[in-house]
């Protein structure tokens, strides 16, 4: 069974740790770059770096959501509530240490992976 894993890399008062909300994607249309979710812009749509896995890595933007006509047009929306209050009302959790790594290595390339 695949999931679609909305990743949210840092919040305002936890930028050490990421957050995650995973939701079976059966019957859920994928989510593609640009789109709002909960609040924010979706900023990336990947599939899993791991080819076991059939999961879609979604990484919101929760810093630089904005709706791209009102780039367009010059005019940007800075959101800023993405508080870890807000963040567990929607439904994300704090990432495990090893499943964080992976986000942090293998979606976000944040690290170079030592092989």
């Amino acid at each position: 069974m695949s999931s679609i894993v909305y990743v949210v890399p840092w919040a305002i008062c936890d930028t050490d740790n990421i957050y995650t909300k995973k939701v079976n994607s059966d019957g859920v249309p994928t989510p593609e770059k640009g789109d709002v979710i909960d609040d924010w812009c979706v900023r990336n749509v990947m599939a899993s770096p791991d080819k076991r896995s059939k999961d879609i890595f979604v990484i919101v933007d929760v810093y630089n959501g904005y709706n791209e006509k009102l780039n367009e047009k010059g005019m940007s929306v800075f959101s800023l509530n993405n508080s870890t209050e807000k963040l567990t009302e929607y439904g994300y959790s704090k990432a495990d240490e090893k499943e964080a790594d992976f986000i942090r290595n293998k979606v976000l390339k944040l690290k170079k992976s030592k092989k």
